[in-house]
């Protein structure tokens, strides 16, 4: 008997202290799991991205978050490319050495990768950027001069660009509290707000894919040599350049497709088998519409981050899988693709003493 397809949505927002997933690339090994029992996974580049480092399964689909809330509201769907042609989009105001770098690093994709990028269009004046962290923690900020950046973006669609990679000039954050407790694996990422806010704003203009490179002054940029940062930071701090894996990533990412004609072409909401997000971070747009939708959604508890969404609060009990982690949420995913469900004893552990501790408080969704 033939199988349905099995598409599975990963999602970790950025600038919420995701504990696993809120800092360099530190959730991407599960994408390779998550592809060996999907056809499809579904992600966005605060889980793909890692300065200089990126290897997406050939069936991931690389989806700005502008875009996925499109997306599981109904409103996009995806459309699988062979091969994007990126445009780069450069604050005016970064220094000419960092300029002459990230060059350099393009260059070295489009030798190493094979991606193709069609041009390099500056801003007319600094894109100036403010950053901040909110009364709930999360990291935010201000674009000063959002009309440069798009005005960008409509030169470098024009001259054939099919994705845009931003680079903005980000404010000093070298010396800041929030950036010394990034560095030791803790706390927020004192940029991924502001990163946010970028690429919506040129999504939601343009309904092409898109992505941000943070950019340093020099000296902020260096790598760290003199001591060593928590594993899970280490990728953005022993190389200068963030750009390497948002070209790659935006070089096979999925176009869009905006209107709601009903025999739009490619993969849409009613495509998702499941959605893994983290434990209480449930109050996203992805989330409530996935519940309207009966999609199902595993909660990974170890995954905590600063919201304070969790199941209970949203009364949402019934209605999500809460696993203790990602091991456990794999394991349930590939018994949603089997069409398995599992016997009680299967949904409980024995400490040492013999007491049982149920770790699931919802069944699985039926779909």
């Amino acid at each position: 008997m033939k199988k349905l397809p099995f598409n599975t949505a990963l999602i970790i927002p950025t600038g919420i202290g995701a504990s696993i997933g809120g800092f360099g690339g530190d959730a991407m090994t599960l994408l390779p799991l998550l592809s060996a029992i999907s056809d499809n996974v579904i992600t966005h580049p605060n889980v793909a991205n890692a300065a200089c480092f990126q290897t997406l399964p050939p069936n991931t689909l690389y989806v700005e978050g502008y875009a996925l809330d499109q997306f599981f509201q109904g409103e996009w769907s995806l459309t699988p490319v062979r091969q994007n042609r990126v445009g780069i989009l450069w604050d005016s105001g970064i220094a000419p050495e960092m300029e002459i770098l990230h060059r350099n690093a393009i260059a070295a994709v489009e030798t190493v990768y094979g991606v193709e990028v069609v041009d390099f269009v500056k801003t007319e004046k600094p894109v100036s950027l403010g950053l901040t962290i909110s009364e709930a923690g999360r990291s935010a900020g201000e674009i000063q001069n959002p009309d440069v950046l798009l005005k960008a973006g409509e030169k470098l669609l024009k001259r054939g660009a099919t994705a845009l990679a931003v680079c903005c000039l980000m404010p000093e954050v070298l010396e800041s509290l929030e950036n010394q407790t990034y560095q030791s694996g803790e706390g927020v990422d004192p940029i991924g707000g502001i990163e946010a806010m970028i690429s919506h704003l040129m999504v939601s203009q343009f309904q092409v894919p898109a992505a941000h490179a943070p950019i340093f002054p020099y000296e902020e940029a260096l790598p760290v040599i003199d001591h060593l940062v928590d594993p899970k930071a280490a990728s953005e701090f022993m190389v200068s350049t963030f750009l390497p894996c948002v070209l790659t990533g935006l070089a096979k990412a999925p176009q869009f497709e905006t209107s709601k004609a009903s025999n739009r072409a490619g993969i849409t909401v009613q495509d998702i088998s499941a959605l893994v997000v983290p434990g209480n971070a449930l109050g996203s747009i992805p989330v409530l519409s996935a519940i309207e939708r009966n999609v199902p959604i595993l909660a990974v508890q170890n995954n905590q981050t600063v919201m304070d969404c969790p199941p209970e609060a949203l009364g949402l009990e019934q209605s999500v899988v809460q696993c203790a982690n990602y091991m456990e949420a794999l394991g349930y995913l590939i018994a949603l693709k089997e069409g398995i469900s599992l016997p009680k004893h299967f949904k409980t552990s024995s400490n040492a003493h013999g007491a049982q501790k149920q770790h699931l408080t919802a069944e699985l969704p039926v779909v």
